[in-house]
């Protein structure tokens, strides 16, 4: 039985030969499904390992076979971002294709059918609850979705913003068996699966595109200024632009545009900021014996060490070691 949701992100990783256990997996960790070997003597050699995150499963599927089957409505909205390898696919009369330079995407609605996938083929599959994608159009538009979104069958992942859609499922992908990495740290998670959603929306055609990326209405300064007092005074809160929005009573659009007229950035790169000054703060005041660089830094949502330092450096003109060694001051924010 898989881990209550409510315990936080949570992997599962299995290692197979048995078709019957290969599809009993799938069905338990993704959706229920057929499986077949197109080649049955060649023998399964499957890989899987999946990361929970509430409304969000990501899977890392290699099946070391060429294999095909189907499964019927999804009942999510799905991305399959191929590592190597190819695959074909049909849901409804629409054809679905993967290889290096394509990833496929599905909707909730449609008999999908897999045609066939390669022996090699290795891909990240992304899973998104309906009502996670659906509330945060809603958020960016600052108006009502009605019905499903009608997302088209590819995403480019080798130009924006289908690039930053593809590095951002590929970072969960790296995530799925570090346990001190972003995607486990609440501080960090809500914002990261809130940064794949949109970037999935901005890189993938919808009935709604013209609508998202249509001239950004203008919030209220009393409005944002809710949302810039809760960034300063509860920067250890999981805070995301969807959260800020609401809020503020705005768009996420409106947010953005008002945060970069008032402060000179969007909302997040500010709670960076903000969360960074926290960071050096600490490391000032902190007992090098008793502590560490990247225990401080990682309670304060930067688990990526080599951005982080590259970031501090460019702000505070030392090293967060340094910080910590000395006690040296930078400046404010």
């Amino acid at each position: 039985m898989a881990p209550d949701d409510s315990i936080g992100p949570y992997a599962i990783a299995v290692e197979t030969t048995d078709l019957d256990e290969a599809r009993a997996v799938c069905g338990e960790q993704l959706y229920p499904r057929t499986l077949r070997l197109i080649e049955p003597s060649r023998g399964l050699a499957a890989r899987f390992a999946f990361l929970h995150m509430g409304m969000l499963t990501l899977a890392d599927v290699r099946y070391g076979a060429e294999i095909a089957g189907g499964t019927r409505d999804l009942g999510s909205y799905h991305v399959n971002l191929p590592l190597a390898g190819r695959f074909a696919a049909r849901q409804g009369r629409r054809a679905i294709t993967g290889d290096a330079g394509r990833a496929g995407v599905y909707r909730p609605v449609g008999a999908t059918t897999l045609v066939r996938a390669s022996a090699d083929c290795h891909l990240l599959a992304l899973k998104i609850d309906c009502p996670a994608l659906e509330t945060q159009l809603a958020a960016l538009l600052g108006a009502d979705v009605r019905g499903p979104i009608r997302l088209d069958g590819c995403l480019d992942p080798r130009r924006n913003p289908g690039r930053l859609c593809a590095d951002l499922i590929r970072l969960l992908g790296d995530e799925i068996h570090n346990p001190t990495g972003l995607a486990y740290q609440p501080i960090m998670a809500a914002p990261l699966q809130e940064s794949l959603m949109t970037a999935l929306l901005y890189a993938v055609g919808h009935q709604y595109q013209d609508a998202l990326r249509s001239t950004e209405s203008r919030a209220g300064p009393r409005q944002v200024t809710r949302a810039i007092d809760a960034v300063q005074d509860f920067p250890e809160r999981p805070h995301t632009a969807t959260g800020l929005a609401e809020l503020a009573g705005v768009s996420v659009r409106s947010l953005r545009g008002e945060f970069h007229r008032r402060v000179g950035r969007g909302p997040m790169a500010y709670l960076r900021d903000v969360r960074m000054a926290r960071v050096h703060a600490e490391l000032t005041a902190a007992d090098p014996a008793r502590t560490t660089v990247a225990a401080v830094a990682r309670r304060w949502g930067f688990a990526r060490m080599g951005v982080f330092t590259a970031y501090y450096l460019a702000r505070y003109h030392t090293t967060p070691a340094q910080t910590l060694l000395d006690g040296s001051v930078g400046g404010g924010l």
